[in-house]
């Protein structure tokens, strides 16, 4: 069910959905300039209770004046699961939403049962790259800027031949509100979790990497890079780009999966 909460005086959107089905609960966080819905395939394919919700500044969750941080957004998570009564979950992130799993995991571990860490790093971009990202927006908005994100997201040949869908979530990003966009982007500038994948090395938490082989964004060295910080598995999935949950959704769900069977 789709619904709304008021987590201290912010509005979080969120959708909790097979309440009915055992296991601990699967809690999805989304990218920069996205929402909840780049999980739908993905969460078709899993049996399990799931949460999924628009972190601060995207989607229908509020989007309060900036800068945010990476703690602030694991502070919103904390609070969610605070109100639903989720006491341990497995989180999965993607991109900035693996960088809030990794801060929310070095600082709330007894939550977790595990974390999927899914083209993501613990520094991602350099503080010239968000500089100039964050002036475009101001000055031009997110049209135009975002047919050079989707180049990013998705190779050539899935853009060429998914071209309704890819338009779909250009428009998702587009009109994601500028204001939480510059927001997150000062938050991503400003992060290094180099520490917080140490203290989350030390504390034993289960933990998988997941990267498209393709990605632009997060490049794979990224993820090496975090993998053996954790030292943990690294899971490459053919043929997907940032997104592997949108281009390649059996596969992404196939690399959870596996994980649950560690950690059940």
């Amino acid at each position: 069910m789709t619904t709304f909460a008021d987590i201290n005086g912010l509005t979080v959107h969120y959708q909790l959905e097979n309440t009915h089905l055992a296991g601990i609960p699967l809690v999805f966080v989304n990218s920069l300039g996205s929402d909840f819905r780049i999980w739908d395939g993905v969460i078709n394919l899993l049996e399990r209770p799931v949460l999924r919700y628009d972190k601060r500044g995207h989607g229908l969750s509020d989007a309060p004046t900036g800068p945010y941080s990476i703690t602030d957004f694991a502070i919103d998570l904390l609070g969610l699961l605070d109100q639903l009564k989720l006491e341990q979950v497995v989180l999965i992130g993607v991109s900035v939403g693996g960088q809030i799993a990794l801060e929310f995991a070095a600082r709330f571990p007894t939550r977790l049962a595990g974390v999927v860490f899914c083209d993501t790093g613990m520094k991602i971009g350099t503080t010239e790259l968000w500089n100039a990202r964050i002036e475009t927006v101001y000055d031009q908005g997110l049209e135009q800027m975002s047919e050079s994100v989707m180049q990013r997201w998705f190779g050539k040949e899935f853009r060429d031949n998914h071209a309704p869908l890819v338009r779909g979530f250009q428009n998702m990003l587009e009109r994601t509100s500028a204001l939480g966009y510059v927001a997150t982007c000062t938050a991503l500038r400003d992060s290094d979790l180099h520490s917080a994948a140490q203290v989350i090395r030390q504390s034993n938490l289960k933990t998988l990497v997941v990267c498209g082989k393709d990605d632009q964004s997060t490049p794979i060295s990224l993820s090496q890079e975090l993998a053996q910080a954790l030292e943990t598995r690294l899971e490459l999935i053919e043929d997907a780009g940032h997104l592997p949950c949108i281009q390649q959704p059996m596969y992404m769900a196939n690399a959870i999966k596996g994980f649950l069977e560690l950690i059940a």
